[in-house]
C-alpha cells in the first residue's frame, strides 16, 4: 500500500494553491490514478490520406456526412492513430 497524504488547501494562498495542484498533478501522473493518457497523433500527409478515404467512401455512396458514418469511419482507423503516456 502507498503513502498517504492530507493536503490542507488555503484559499487566501494562490501559491500555495498551485503548489497543492502540481503536487497532486504529479502524484496522479506517476501513479496513473485515472489510467494512461490517451492522445491521438498522426502528420499532414496521414491527413491528407484520411480526407481523400473519406472523399472516395461519399462519391461511391458508401459514406455520408451522419455521426453514425463518421463515427464507425474514425472507430475503423482510431487504433493507428492513439498512443497512450
Amino acid at each position: 500500500m502507498g503513502a498517504k497524504f492530507t493536503i490542507v488547501l488555503d484559499t487566501d494562498d494562490p501559491q500555495g494553491l498551485r503548489d497543492a495542484l502540481e503536487i497532486a498533478t504529479l502524484l496522479n501522473k506517476n501513479h496513473q490514478t485515472f489510467g494512461p493518457e490517451v492522445k491521438a497523433s498522426f502528420g499532414k500527409i496521414s491527413l491528407i490520406k484520411l480526407v481523400r478515404d473519406v472523399a472516395r467512401l461519399v462519391e461511391a455512396g458508401k459514406q455520408d456526412s451522419s455521426l453514425r458514418d463518421s463515427k464507425g469511419f474514425v472507430d475503423e482507423r482510431w487504433d493507428n492513430w492513439i498512443y497512450r503516456n
